[in-house]
């Protein structure tokens, strides 16, 4: 890719900051399950990105690189709160994001809420694929990408994800996630 200047750098973190904050944001808000460190964790993931420019060197898709530093940063923070006991605990009164109205994506706060309650109850693997498949609309090979699994494991803890988020449904007495997923 030859020498890039500090400069030009930091306008292409600029340009795919704009065109992939709401993406990312997304993302880390459904795989945490809460508000408090989104702003952070997007933030810390475009500074990665801007620190791990070389890595990047255009050879994969900006949106599937960007995913994968968030991927890693949220995946640690699981870690660390799972070694402290401390779990992300959706609130009924918490606000959806403002920055962007999820709403567009998912029909309507109740929707919102239950799914983002089934997902938090899932293992974090699960939780990834599914947020990526079914909330960010990955394709499978960009799932792959990301998490740097073959594209039949990809699909095989999807099923498994959905399954479990279906017999978390019954077992509570509802059915009102088949819409969602």
């Amino acid at each position: 890719m030859g020498e890039i200047t500090d400069h030009k750098k930091e306008q292409l973190v600029m340009e795919w900051y704009e065109a992939y904050y709401k993406d990312i944001y997304r993302f880390i808000f459904f795989m945490m399950g809460d508000q408090q460190y989104c702003e952070d964790f997007v933030h810390d993931t475009f500074l990665r990105a801007y620190t791990s420019f070389e890595r990047f060197e255009n050879r994969g898709n900006v949106k599937t690189w960007l995913f994968s530093i968030a991927k890693h940063l949220v995946m640690d923070e699981i870690r660390k709160r799972k070694r402290r006991r401390i779990f992300p605990i959706f609130s009924s009164e918490q606000d959806i994001p403002s920055s962007f109205n999820v709403e567009q994506y998912i029909e309507n706060r109740d929707t919102v809420e239950r799914t983002l309650k089934a997902i938090q109850k899932l293992k974090p693997e699960y939780r990834l694929v599914i947020t990526l498949k079914k909330i960010e609309e990955c394709s499978t090979k960009e799932i792959a990408e990301i998490l740097g699994w073959s594209e039949a494991k990809i699909r095989k803890t999807l099923s498994r994800g959905l399954n479990a988020v279906r017999k978390k449904e019954v077992a509570e007495g509802g059915g009102h996630y088949e819409q969602t997923f």
